[in-house]
This record gives C-alpha cells, sequence and structure tokens, in this order.
C-alpha cells in the first residue's frame, strides 16, 4: 500500500515538472519602445512605480512594442560612430496595435531601452507599415541576442557583425545621487544611456 502512494507521488511529481517547464515562456532579449506621458511630471496623480524617468521624461513602463512583436530585422552600420542602427519588422496581428498607440501617442517621444540602456528618443508619428528603427547605439552583441528572438532578413551579413561578449561598460549612478521618489515615497526608475 505505501509503495502505491510513493508510485503515484513520483509521478504526480514528474507531471507537474514536465508541466511547469512546457508552461514556462522563453526568456528574450530585453528590448522595449516606451512611449513618453502626456505631463513630464505624472506623480502628481498616480504612482511613480508606473513610470521610467529619462532625461527628466516620464515614459510608461508598460512598453508599447517589445522584441517579442516583430517577426524579423535588419542592421545597418552607422558611418557617425561604428554602431549599429537596426530596423524591426511587426508581426502582421501586431501592427494594428502599433498604428493605434503611435497614433495616439502623436508628437511625443519613444524611447527605445535595449538591456536597459536608453537608446535615442524618436518623435512618434502613426506607424502604418509597422516597421520601428533604433538609429544607433546598438553593437554586435545586441545584434546576436536579437537574432535569438526575430529572424535576420540577410543572415549571412548579420552574422558577420556578432559578438559573443557585450563590450558595453554599464553605467553607474554618481556619487552622492538620490534616487527620484514619488508621492507615495517610493524610489522611482530611472533610465540611463
Amino acid at each position: 500500500m505505501m509503495n502505491i502512494f510513493r508510485t503515484v507521488g513520483i509521478i504526480t511529481a514528474s507531471v507537474a515538472a514536465i508541466v511547469s517547464c512546457s508552461c514556462q515562456q522563453k526568456k528574450t532579449y530585453p528590448v522595449l519602445f516606451l512611449a513618453q506621458e502626456s505631463r513630464d511630471d505624472p506623480s502628481g496623480y498616480t504612482s511613480g512605480k508606473h513610470f521610467y524617468y529619462f532625461q527628466g521624461r516620464a515614459y510608461t513602463r508598460m512598453p508599447v512594442m517589445t522584441l517579442n512583436h516583430f517577426a524579423s530585422f535588419r542592421s545597418e552600420l552607422d558611418p557617425t560612430d561604428g554602431s549599429y542602427g537596426i530596423t524591426l519588422y511587426a508581426k502582421p496581428e501586431y501592427r494594428m496595435h502599433l498604428y493605434t498607440h503611435t497614433l495616439e501617442k502623436r508628437g511625443l517621444l519613444m524611447l527605445p531601452v535595449v538591456n536597459g540602456l536608453a537608446m535615442e528618443p524618436m518623435r512618434i508619428e502613426p506607424v502604418t507599415d509597422g516597421i520601428l528603427k533604433i538609429w544607433n547605439g546598438l553593437n554586435g552583441y545586441d545584434l546576436k541576442m536579437i537574432a535569438k528572438t526575430v529572424k535576420p532578413i540577410n543572415p549571412e551579413i548579420e552574422e558577420k557583425r556578432y559578438l559573443d561578449e557585450d563590450p558595453r561598460p554599464r553605467p553607474k549612478l554618481p556619487k552622492g545621487a538620490k534616487p527620484r521618489r514619488d508621492f507615495t515615497g517610493r524610489p522611482v526608475g530611472e533610465i540611463f544611456n
């Protein structure tokens, strides 16, 4: 009788392990497109936990698009600084989502954030073709990690640009810097470049 319970327990644990492994989502490289809030200091009407700050502007934490929303990409070398820019092509089912968000936020800024670092913000205009660009600031490691989620249009060109290690130094807070706090006293996230 004890062996039956032990066998049932082992089978149940095995099934639970298989189910939990199959339900976990594949972790993607963090590439986010954040929309600017309509007011530069929204802390007066809501908690700062819903916003990131970059160069004095508030951006919503809920991204308009992530890497999972894109089907393919193409990179270009930026001749001014030797970094890469990237053109991302949205999956057909997310093109209307991108269009409605950009139409709603027209004239504000969209902040691309790659692995926690802010890239150059861009002015939002309605996107009807499902294409978003990051103009520069990416390196070969970023391209390699993006290619794990999004299919490169020209793999033979892209693979020559890949790097195994990220050569970019992580930004550090200046000494004596105090984090910005919202009206409840919670620290508000800041993004650096």
